[in-house]
């Protein structure tokens, strides 16, 4: 358990993105109701409330500046950069760092106030919506024929709506895959169908044969709180449903139970110490064109295991991610900014973290990435000798192409609650309570943030 605190924060990094663009918070009034809201040369301000800053929004709020003379996009940052070069830099957030942006922008968009625009990473997303603080985007896409969503993956956005609503606009994305070492599974004769999907039990059966047959690790870089963390999410609509939680119920007890012994049985590497080239299966879900083209000769792509095993579609997480205030009075203005952020030229910016909304800038990035890796002009990050052909790269840009394209399960939910069951379920673990006095505890402390 000494490593809990770790894998916490990894599974966060991966979750959570930084924006900004002037690096500090805006001197002006919270309120979105000020009339007009226009500086003194006359523009219309936008104010868009982010975690931490990167370069990526850095650089679009300028060029987006130069094509709008008459608007201007105010940085409101939460989390201040600190030893980065210009401050743009991305870096690790801690959990205090994420609660306090979540609390204080949720409080103040629950009141009536905050930005026009926010950044929804590790937002009660759900609460937003149900409180009707989000404008419904598919209005605004409707009655604009500048907007081309079919330039967008529309597998994406229909599945990041919310009913039939679609209030949040994902800019970034990562597919929730895992890596898994054919090799291996060749040399000890166990076949797993990569194109299928399958259940965290029956991933169990093949690590159980693994462990049996060969020198090897089932499962590597997964801790136990960020498994429950997916597991969480995965089951996030029946965990917590129409505001109500359902933590005191087999469902999640069941989860627990198999998480404390799929590890008892040591099926699972706990940790990056371990030696990555004897893991079957890794955690490292596809949103870098360049790392995914560059995956080992004996890795292959699978789908990631799901509870059921009945998964539709690839999953993904969105990265970067944005709503517009329903109570802001410069709709139309928070409109075309985010409208620019999908922009070809946008979306195609190295510092865009993930893959990108763009199909377009994904091509781009992806066929850039293989020119350099063939040219010799890239610094690679593992020898060559194990950097697959040129040919297989090729054959793995279309596979990246194909799954980007039925990527339809969204994995979202709210902080707050993951926070809450991953405090409470380490005493699980310890053997200090019961699953069942442990899902009592996280339906008890949930039910009370839901009714806040």
């Amino acid at each position: 358990m000494k490593k809990l605190g770790f894998f916490v924060m990894l599974s966060i990094m991966l979750l959570t993105s930084a924006c900004s663009g002037n690096g500090g918070d805006v001197p002006r009034n919270e309120s979105t109701g000020d009339a007009n809201r226009l500086t003194e040369g006359g523009k219309k301000t936008v104010v868009v409330s982010v975690l931490q800053n990167n370069r990526f929004l850095e650089t679009a709020v300028r060029l987006f500046e130069e094509k709008h003379k008459d608007i201007q996009i105010e940085i409101k940052e939460y989390k201040a950069s600190e030893g980065t070069e210009s401050g743009m830099a991305r870096e690790a957030l801690s959990l205090a760092d994420i609660e306090k942006y979540v609390q204080s922008v949720t409080t103040q968009v629950i009141s009536g106030k905050g930005s026009d625009l926010i950044l929804m990473n590790n937002l009660p997303q759900d609460k937003f919506v149900d409180k009707k603080l989000l404008v419904d985007l598919n209005d605004l896409i409707a009655s604009d024929s500048s907007f081309d969503q079919n330039a967008l993956y529309t597998n994406i956005l229909k599945a990041a709506q919310d009913g039939d609503g679609l209030y949040v606009m994902p800019l970034s994305f990562s597919l929730e895959t895992v890596q898994g070492n054919t090799r291996i599974l060749e040399k000890e004769n166990i076949t797993v169908d990569r194109h299928e999907p399958w259940s965290w039990s029956e991933f169990r059966d093949v690590a159980k044969k693994l462990k049996q047959q060969a020198d090897s690790e089932g499962y590597y870089n997964l801790g136990m709180s960020p498994l429950l963390y997916d597991y969480v999410e995965e089951n996030y609509t029946e965990l917590v449903s129409q505001g109500q939680a359902n933590f005191d119920s087999d469902l999640f007890r069941n989860m627990m139970k198999e998480i404390k012994s799929i590890y008892d049985e040591g099926l699972f590497s706990e940790g990056f110490t371990a030696d990555s080239s004897k893991a079957v299966f890794q955690m490292v879900g596809i949103f870098n064109p360049r790392a995914a083209l560059m995956m080992p000769s004996d890795f292959e792509y699978y789908q990631k295991p799901s509870v059921s095993g009945n998964q539709e579609g690839i999953p993904y997480k969105a990265i970067d991610s944005l709503g517009i205030n329903s109570k802001s009075d410069v709709q139309p203005e928070a409109w075309a900014f985010i409208k620019f952020l999908l922009s070809d030229e946008m979306q195609a910016s190295p510092d865009l973290f993930g893959l990108p909304m763009n199909q377009a800038a994904t091509d781009v990035k992806l066929n850039e990435a293989l020119q350099l890796i063939e040219s010799g002009t890239l610094d690679l990050p593992i020898p060559e000798d194990m950097l697959p052909t040129i040919e297989t790269m090729e054959k793995r840009m279309e596979e990246i192409k194909k799954l980007t394209s039925e990527a339809g399960t969204r994995r979202s939910s709210d902080m707050k609650v993951l926070t809450i069951a991953m405090e409470e379920f380490e005493s699980y673990l310890s053997g200090q309570k019961s699953a069942e006095e442990v899902s009592k505890l996280i339906q008890n402390r949930v039910t009370t943030y839901l009714n806040e």
